[in-house]
This record gives structure tokens, sequence and C-alpha cells, in this order.
């Protein structure tokens, strides 16, 4: 593994278990349940973003307090965190509305404040940013974005200026591009499996966008060299994915995992940030497009359609906590089944290790794409 490669994972990796270690680092994070947030804002505020994250850590103090099968793993270590005094010393905590659980991760943290549970918590705020592209609605998440620009100016003291932020957006726009350049390693014959290429993009809301740049143009250099893999390619669908476990299981198998349609990689490697007149306007409309719960159904299966072409399986995830694209599930089938492509659905939590029978379905699912991409490809 190459020294960019590696920094770059261990950035995605590290973050979020970093906060409560350092009350002078804390002290310049802005701690967020989902990658859905304006990084621009933060880092032109002079703070960094952290992103949680679900993994296998345990979290005993929000299992005592969180119903089960209710929230993802994310949200449990936000709560479990802010139980534990680990955010006590952070600029803020910014929860954005992406989903039930996202918002009711809100009303318990400050629920914890309210009856002194978590007395030694940052100042935690809700971050409203509605899809819909209504000309009110879109008035409204202009003015929830220029709010949360004086929120996070105020927590570090530096509001920033509309030039200071267009200067953010060009740097994290080079950072876009270069993670784009990392893309190209995913499309067609891949050279970099989904495991490997998840934190890889990941990492760019945890790392200063100068840096991430050049971090990722090296690890595009090294990726260059690479022998294409074999193997089918799969799409990851339904409840956005934010770790690698499930790559992992996918690919143990012998499959690549190419594309996952989920914030922490496609808003990385999205189409760069026009500001025009208007920095915070731009952010704005940027950013009520990421992938989340919230994201109307219709922009939902336009992305879908888009990666289609490029796959020949779809693992479809839809774990207890999801209350939402299990409802979409009857449409994406059918789109699949036009189109001959096999497809599975998972329920567990996709940190957990799979259970026999959905490892055995899993297995089937590989079989059957193994068989479509040597039929279309030899």
């Amino acid at each position: 593994m190459s020294t960019a490669i590696a920094t770059l994972t261990a950035a995605f990796a590290g973050a979020f278990s970093a906060i409560g270690t350092s009350a002078e680092r804390d002290g310049a994070v802005v701690v967020t349940s989902w990658p859905s947030v304006p990084v621009e804002i933060i880092r032109a505020c002079r703070l960094r973003l952290v992103v949680a994250s679900g993994s296998t850590a345990p979290t005993p103090l929000a299992d005592a307090e969180l119903e089960p099968g209710l929230f993802p793993g994310r949200v449990r270590q936000v709560v479990d965190a802010a139980l534990a005094g680990r955010l006590a010393h952070v600029a803020c905590i910014v929860i954005p509305r992406t989903s039930d659980s996202d918002y009711k991760c809100f009303l318990y943290l400050r629920e914890f404040v309210r009856t002194g549970r978590a007395d030694a918590m940052a100042r935690t705020e809700l971050f409203d940013l509605p899809c819909s592209g209504d000309a009110h609605v879109r008035r409204y998440t202009i003015g929830r974005t220029g709010a949360l620009l004086d929120l996070v100016g105020g927590a570090s003291g530096h509001r920033a200026s509309d030039d200071e932020l267009r200067e953010e957006v060009d740097v994290t726009n080079a950072a876009r591009a270069a993670a784009r350049r990392l893309v190209v390693f995913r499309r067609g014959v891949p050279r970099v499996t989904g495991t490997e290429a998840f934190p890889l993009l990941g990492a760019f809301w945890h790392v200063p966008p100068r840096e991430y740049a050049s971090l990722a143009n090296q690890a595009a250099e090294d990726l260059a060299s690479r022998l294409p893999l074999r193997g089918p390619r799969v799409l990851f669908a339904g409840a956005p994915v934010d770790g690698t476990a499930l790559h992992a299981a996918v690919e143990a198998r012998g499959a690549v995992v190419v594309d996952e349609l989920t914030a922490w990689t496609s808003a990385a490697s999205g189409d760069d940030i026009r500001c025009g007149d208007d920095p915070v306007a731009a952010l704005a409309d940027a950013y009520r497009e990421s992938i989340g719960p919230r994201l109307p159904a219709a922009m939902m299966h336009a992305r879908f359609e888009c990666v289609l072409d490029h796959v020949d399986a779809v693992v479809v995830s839809l774990p207890d906590d999801d209350a939402t694209f299990g409802w979409d599930y009857p449409a994406l089938r059918d789109r699949l089944s036009a189109r001959g492509l096999p497809h599975v659905v998972l329920r567990v939590d996709p940190h957990r290790v799979l259970t026999p029978a959905d490892g055995a379905r899993l297995d089937s699912l590989i079989e059957a794409a193994d068989r479509r991409h040597r039929a279309q490809h030899g």
C-alpha cells in the first residue's frame, strides 16, 4: 500500500474515534452525523469537519437510551460519544435533518442536556436542508445555509466572507477533481476494489482540500500501474452505506464493488460547485441534492439508472433501521428485472458479519453475476 493510500485510509477510519482524546484539537472540530453539511462553510470558518460513521465499536451508553432497530450505527456512535463526554470540547455539533433517525438524534441530544445526562456537551444545532427545488423552499434552504454560516462562524470566532467562501469552494473543487481521478479506476475494467476505494473517497470530508488533492492525485498515479481486476462488478443500493464491511464480504467472494449510492463517495467525487454571485446559495443548491433518505425518489432513481450500464449485479441494503428505502424497493426491483440484472436484498447491519443464510444468498448472487459478466465480457 502506497503512503498516499495509507494516509487517506487512516484519515477516513480514525477521525471520529479520535474525538475526545485532545481538548485542544477538538476545539477546532465540527461533528456531524452524515456528510450532507457543506464542508466548505466549516473550513472557511477555520474549523474542520468530522463525520461519524457506523462501526463494530460498542455503544453501551447509547444502547441504554435508544430504541433497538431504529437508529443506524453512525447515530448510535454520536449519542454514545455525547453521553461519554467525548463531545464536550468540540466547537459545535451539527445534525443534518437527513432522516428521521438523525432528527431524533438531535432531539435526544437536546433532551440529554436538559435532563443533565450530558451536561458536558458542545452546542448542538439542527441543519434542515429540504431537497425540494420549489422557489419558496429554495429561499428557505438558502436561509438555513446562511444560518449555518453564522453558527459555525460564531463557534470559531471567524465568520467567513463571501470571498473566503468562494476561495474555499475553489480549493474543494480541486479536491473533487482529484477524487474523480480515483473513480476512473472503478469504472469499466476496475483496478481498485471497493474496500480500498471507499476510504480513499470518504477521506475527502476529513482531510483539508489541498492536502486531499495532493494525496488523491498521488493515489491515482499509484492505481494507474495496477493490473485490471477480474470478477463481476457490483453496485450497492438501498440504504446508503458508510463503511467497508459489506464491500469486504462481497469482494471476498470474487466480485468487485464498483459503486455505491451514498453521499460519502458521490458528493466527494461529484460535479464542481459554481458560486456565481452568491456562494451561500450555490452551496445550498448543491448540498440539497446529497444522497440520503430525504432525496426525492425520482432523483435517486435517476442516479441509479446512470450506473446500471456498468455493473453485473446489485446488492440492496435494507437494515432494520431503514424507514425509507424499503418503500422504493419494488420500483428498483422492477428496473433490475427489466435489465436482467441479478440482485439480493440484505437486511442486516452492514457493519456486522453476515448470517450464514445471507452469506449463502450472496454466494448465489455472485455466481449469477459471474455468469452474466462472462457472457458479456468473456
